[in-house]
């Protein structure tokens, strides 16, 4: 790998534009893993395309993950990376910030992920899953794609938000589907009735519902992550103002939502595909009655199986990134002011480092095997360097304990005759849902 600000002319990137006006923007929304493994095989591990309105440049591999994300040389912003194509919807998150003003707010908001915070939050956990989970319907099919996403914002409304209306969870449901969904649309004008003006909607409420409680929650001595980061200070003292807190509150459940409901949904497939796998992991669980977070470092099988959903089911299909300055990349010209790009998921299906990387073999991360630590940047499903997902453990932790709860209650069956269908983008989830069955277990 190499890298330089360019004080020569590089190589030309390779590629192509596409169609006229949209460029490839519908064969990337169709399928975007198919889509960038055919223009790696056409062009190699650097060339250009032309998506959304705009020239992409998209590098492969583990050492171009490295270098992007990395970001050593301060060549790249990550704010006007996604700026482009979620800025209007989730501004001034912490995906939306560089360099101080990046480190200023992940500072103040890491005391909302400390250990002390992170007991508490499982502890909230655990009163709701039991609950929760022994109303699922166990007569016919429960679609597990749409019933994740209800389920984890039932489950953040009350450990991120210590919401219990259920009329305003609903509302909440709703407003985050439409601003999620808003950031693939091709149209992006305010215009009613499309997409992107839902989503527009759908951010206007969620503020107004934040904003409306930061005061209430600056008191609030329950727990859950609202109230923590309301709170917040850094070590000298710095605290967030309300907007700050409404922006980071509606980045952080979309975040938690949409993401941990794919990885979720994955790993329900992974387990009726390869149903040894649920077996084992039901044996991991069967000495606790309860889990504590201090049992939760213990399953360490549920945390290969994880690990193996997010490698080959990435949540995040792509990861982009703005040129501050023209760059050369390894003989090649990066133009300034130009969106650059990778994509985990490929790097996680690379032959020369995976075995077998199209099976579910969650062994390859366990000791003596450790696949994933062949190269610093070669598993990298909460992306990297310093903007490296804030919430991880957080969403590692709240998957180990659904598991838990319904891995201990239910064997989970589908048809696997039916084969599912994949939408990789903006996060990966089946494009015709995916039917569950679930049989209540004995007591154990």
């Amino acid at each position: 790998m190499s890298s330089q600000i360019s004080q020569a002319a590089g190589r030309e990137i390779p590629g192509d534009k596409g169609w006229p006006l949209i460029g490839h923007t519908l064969e990337v929304l169709k399928d975007i893993q198919t889509f960038f493994d055919r223009k790696t095989d056409a062009y190699g591990e650097v060339f250009s395309t032309r998506f959304l309105g705009e020239t992409w440049i998209r590098l492969t591999g583990p050492d171009a993950c490295q270098f992007l994300l990395q970001d050593s040389g301060n060549h790249f912003s990550t704010k006007l990376g996604w700026e482009s194509f979620v800025g209007d919807l989730f501004p001034r998150g912490l995906m939306l910030k560089d360099d101080d003003e990046h480190r200023y707010h992940r500072r103040i908001m890491q005391s909302a992920f400390k250990k002390e915070a992170m007991v508490r939050y499982q502890s909230l956990m655990a009163d709701v899953m039991p609950r929760l989970f022994s109303q699922i319907p166990t007569q016919g099919e429960v679609e597990f794609s749409e019933y994740s996403r209800q389920a984890l914002l039932e489950i953040g409304s009350r450990v991120f938000i210590g919401e219990s209306d259920p009329n305003r969870i609903d509302q909440l449901q709703k407003a985050f589907r439409n601003t999620v969904e808003a950031t693939m649309a091709i149209v992006r004008k305010p215009i009613p009735g499309t997409k992107y003006n839902r989503g527009l909607k759908g951010r206007a409420f969620l503020e107004s519902y934040f904003l409306d409680k930061v005061a209430e929650k600056r008191q609030d001595v329950s727990g859950n992550l609202f109230a923590q980061l309301c709170q917040a200070k850094d070590e000298d003292g710095n605290d967030f103002s309300d907007q700050n807190i409404a922006d980071h509150m509606i980045f952080m459940l979309m975040a938690a939502q949409d993401t941990t409901s794919s990885a979720l949904t994955s790993l329900m497939y992974a387990l009726t595909e390869y149903p040894e796998w649920q077996d084992r992991l039901r044996e991991e669980f069967r000495p606790y009655q309860t889990l504590s977070y201090a049992d939760l470092p213990e399953l360490r099988q549920t945390s290969w199986a994880f690990k193996e959903v997010l490698r080959m089911f990435t949540p995040g299909a792509v990861i982009p990134r703005r040129s501050k300055h023209e760059v050369i990349y390894n003989g090649y010209r990066i133009p300034a002011n130009t969106v650059v790009s990778v994509s985990p998921v490929h790097n996680h299906y690379l032959p020369e480092y995976w075995k077998n990387p199209e099976v579910f073999d969650p062994e390859r991360f366990a000791p003596g095997r450790e696949e994933d630590k062949q190269h610093p940047f070669l598993f990298a499903p909460f992306s990297g360097g310093a903007h490296k997902c804030i919430g991880m453990h957080f969403a590692e932790m709240e998957v180990k304990m659904i598991l838990f709860y319904l891995l201990k209650m239910f064997r989970i069956e589908r048809d696997t005759r039916i084969p599912v269908k994949w939408q990789k983008a903006p996060v990966w989830h089946p494009k015709k849902g995916l039917p569950i069955r679930f049989s209540v277990l004995p007591a154990s």
